[in-house]
């Protein structure tokens, strides 16, 4: 069964080929609004579903993998900014502190959809003004939510939970749900 990666994002499409999958890329086109009203994680879980199923719809023999990372700081998501100025703000509100990075994911096939969301906890340094002016002048995060990537910053202290996660896709449980799914396929 082919896998098919609703996303353009290339930092998913690197971890799912570090978990030795080959698959397509079909970016979703399904408006990316996190519906709220049943909590933050269930928001970033409906909205993998619902990018998953646009996909589906015309590839029915795939299994789809779908993704959405979100930032949250004191229960405020941090979304990608939409200007230089907003990255800024954003890093600096996160300097010295600690947040959570969500990943909804979907994993779905034409006899069923798992979701689930994945938080890491991320503790932030105290950023200099330079670093921060010098991050967002080289563009590198205005793709990302919360303004930056783990992977190419040294904003990060620690970190409490997957860092995959962080940059996009959580390995471990993305790829044991890929292979229970598969395996089911088998049958």
């Amino acid at each position: 069964m082919k896998i098919i990666l609703a996303s353009q994002s290339p930092r998913r499409k690197e971890i799912l080929k570090d978990l030795g999958y080959s698959f397509l890329v079909v970016p979703s086109l399904y408006d990316e609004h996190i519906e709220l009203a049943n909590g933050i994680d269930q928001g970033v879980e409906t909205l993998a579903l619902e990018k998953a199923k646009s996909v589906q719809k015309n590839n029915p023999d795939a299994i789809i993998v779908a993704a959405d990372t979100i930032v949250v700081l004191d229960g405020r998501i941090l979304g990608k900014p939409k200007s230089k100025q907003e990255a800024i703000d954003m890093l600096i509100d996160l300097s010295g502190r600690a947040h959570e990075v969500k990943t909804g994911v979907c994993i779905s096939s034409i006899n069923q959809d798992i979701t689930f969301c994945e938080t890491t906890k991320v503790y932030f340094k105290d950023l200099e003004d330079d670093s921060i002016l010098n991050y967002v002048d080289s563009g590198k995060c205005m793709d990302k939510a919360g303004s930056y990537g783990i992977q190419e910053c040294d904003f990060v202290d620690k970190i409490e939970g997957s860092y995959s996660n962080v940059v996009g896709l959580p390995k471990e449980k993305t790829k044991d749900i890929l292979e229970f799914i598969r395996s089911e396929s088998d049958c």
